[in-house]
């Protein structure tokens, strides 16, 4: 019996396809693969709310940013916030506790990036 991974898939990210997709005052995640103990989502910020909550994984998180710019602020006061470009990754280290948000605030053009981690 064939899954949605016995052959080749391909998703529009920018056009939101995914196998399925979620969206809060925060963005919308479009989750694209799980299994093989690996997940990998997009996620699209466009005229988000900016989460007041730190965000953070259990496990390493690996982010390119595909469209627009991206703003990432850390609650270590040690780590310097950092805005991201499309053609960046960032290796965020587990339990970094972090927020991300489109950059800059007034910008119209959405900010899509591309996060992939493992899954226990």
């Amino acid at each position: 019996m064939e899954n949605d991974f016995d052959r080749p898939r391909i998703f529009h990210i920018l056009r939101d396809e995914a196998l399925e997709v979620r969206s809060s005052a925060f963005g919308s995640v479009g989750k694209i693969y799980n299994g093989e103990g690996i997940e990998a989502v997009w996620v699209k910020k466009q005229g988000e709310e900016i989460d007041p909550e730190w965000f953070s994984q259990p496990v390493v998180d690996l982010i390119l940013v595909v469209k627009g710019k991206l703003k990432f602020e850390f609650e270590r006061k040690d780590l310097a916030s950092c805005v991201l470009k499309p053609g960046d990754m960032l290796m965020l280290p587990a339990k970094t506790r972090c927020r991300a948000y489109r950059w800059p605030r007034e910008a119209e053009e959405a900010s899509v990036f591309l996060a992939v981690y493992p899954v226990r």
